[in-house]
């Protein structure tokens, strides 16, 4: 959670807490990520053996990521367990530790407690001014260094292909590394290599993931969006502007995507700074209802059909 420049705020690498570009030539290869484009996904087996399937997609913004927090807890008190976990950025954090087994107050505790500056290593390498090599680390160990394919509930993070500009998804490899390539913000943090080329942030192509938690074989999919519905700014400096702009464009994209999810959440949150507690927490309780309201009124849809 971070407040790098007003404009690039959805982004923002240390998404460390939850809720959480361009090239370097001098980042080392990493042999373990083995991203999956989405018709390579809908070609492989789904889960099998429950039904429904429920998917959970948690999508990117940033600091507003505290919301997914207060969506977790609005599921678990309505009994909705989810099979699947997809997570964008700022939900690939929070999915990470959610599908890792800790529960909804141990997520909700690590991520008031992170102190995000210890997140930030700064760097001179081409591509970004900060590594994210920090925030590996922490996610690492509030999973205790599990491989996300290890996790008890089956969990994935979508990262964007630099070279080919596609979404892929990341099903396997330690959870940092993985989280690392979703949350990597273009032109601030470095993007993480891979055989192939180089990952950045998911939220450039696929915000908010419903179309990969469909191919994972969801029968029904629950979406987070964090970062659509929140205030807009209204000065007409610069960075305002510009993002504006962004947060329109990001939008506009992800729009289509989230109508496929059959429960669409979409709280209205703002972080104006990483250190304000207050914030936080009205992150976590826009979440929590925005989740309630949304489940209630897909159940009373569901009943009157």
């Amino acid at each position: 959670m971070k407040t790098l420049l007003n404009t690039q705020r959805r982004w923002a690498p240390a998404l460390a807490a939850l809720l959480l570009s361009g090239c370097a030539a001098t980042e080392p290869m990493q042999p373990d990520l083995y991203p999956r484009t989405l018709p390579d996904v809908q070609r492989s087996d789904s889960v099998r053996g429950k039904s429904p399937v429920i998917a959970l997609a948690l999508g990117g913004g940033g600091l507003r990521g505290f919301a997914h927090v207060g969506a977790l807890q609005a599921l678990e008190e309505t009994g909705m367990r989810p099979h699947i976990v997809v997570g964008t950025s700022a939900g690939s954090v929070v999915g990470a530790a959610y599908a890792s087994g800790m529960s909804v107050e141990q997520i909700r505790q690590a991520a008031l407690a992170v102190k995000v500056s210890s997140l930030l290593d700064f760097t001179w390498q081409a591509g970004g001014f900060i590594k994210g090599d920090k925030l590996s680390a922490w996610v690492n160990t509030v999973v205790g260094d599990a491989r996300i394919e290890t996790f008890p509930i089956r969990f994935a993070a979508v990262a964007t292909d630099l070279q080919s500009a596609q979404p892929v998804l990341l099903e396997s490899g330690a959870a940092g590394r993985v989280i690392q390539a979703s949350s990597a913000v273009p032109g601030v943090q470095v993007p993480v290599a891979y055989a192939a080329g180089h990952l950045i942030d998911g939220g450039i192509t696929s915000l908010v993931p419903v179309k990969f938690a469909r191919a994972m074989g969801a029968d029904v999919v629950i979406a987070v969006d964090i970062y659509c519905q929140g205030r807009q700014a209204t000065a007409l400096n610069v960075p305002a502007v510009l993002g504006k702009v962004m947060q329109a464009q990001s939008c506009l994209i992800a729009a289509p995507e989230m109508a496929g999810a059959d429960v669409l959440v979409a709280p209205a949150v703002d972080m104006p700074s990483m250190s304000d507690r207050a914030a936080q927490e009205r992150a976590i309780q826009a979440g929590y209802t925005a989740t309630h309201a949304a489940l209630a009124k897909w159940r009373s849809s569901a009943t009157s059909r």
